[in-house]
């Protein structure tokens, strides 16, 4: 008889996980595949035998595709408590700052885990509804944040007026278009710059523009 707290083994050997960390476990598999193959190059079938589980397990824990989607988000985006990692990160910061801490967040989670950027990709490509998903979520989330305090760096007279949600648009642009370059199409092979140096720039770019004041010339 197996001991007390002991987890039960399958006879294919894997462990009978509880519900929330199966999900986990499935939804790591799940995006692991897509990244490499495509999410019309990956079948259930699979996911399954990846997971070393039935199919008839994915289908308990994820109803629809939509389902396990978000559950692959979550897990590249939230931190253990369930809030975005980035919102988390943004507390207590001012001005600069903001702009500062959201190109780092960016830059290190490509970084880290492009795959998640080929998800994205993938999705596109494929007409996939999974970066439709990510995008009504954290990517609005990211874009409606950084245009609120954008307003209100307007409304205190420090920057001049423009629609924010499309100056939040341009500096978010500029971050995932270099970190698209470096870690998805392996431009860091040819071009490589200090990620300090990088965030430092593209911050003083978008607050300070590239034009020299009369004074200073």
């Amino acid at each position: 008889m197996a001991g007390a707290g002991v987890k039960r083994v399958r006879k294919n050997g894997a462990k009978r996980l509880k519900s929330r960390e199966r999900k986990e476990q499935i939804a790591a598999v799940a995006g692991r595949l897509f990244s490499r193959k495509g999410f019309g190059g990956t079948t259930t079938r699979e996911i399954a035998r990846k997971a070393r589980i039935s199919e008839a397990t994915i289908f308990k824990h994820f109803k629809r595709k939509g389902d396990l989607y978000r559950a692959i988000i979550e897990r590249s985006c939230d931190d253990p408590a369930g809030r975005f990692i980035l919102t988390k990160r943004l507390e207590g910061r001012h001005g600069a700052e903001v702009f500062r801490e959201v190109a780092e967040f960016m830059m290190e989670r490509y970084a880290e885990d492009p795959s998640f950027a080929r998800l994205l990709m993938f999705s596109a490509l494929e007409r996939n509804r999974f970066s439709d998903i990510f995008i009504r979520s954290r990517g609005m989330e990211t874009l409606e944040y950084l245009a609120g305090h954008i307003k209100d760096l307007m409304d205190a007279g420090h920057f001049k007026r423009r629609d924010p949600f499309l100056c939040a648009r341009a500096f978010l642009g500029m971050v995932v278009h270099y970190c698209v370059w470096q870690e998805i199409y392996g431009f860091k092979r040819f071009f490589s710059r200090p990620a300090s140096s990088v965030v430092s720039t593209f911050v003083d770019i978008f607050l300070n523009g590239m034009e020299k004041k009369e004074g200073r010339r």
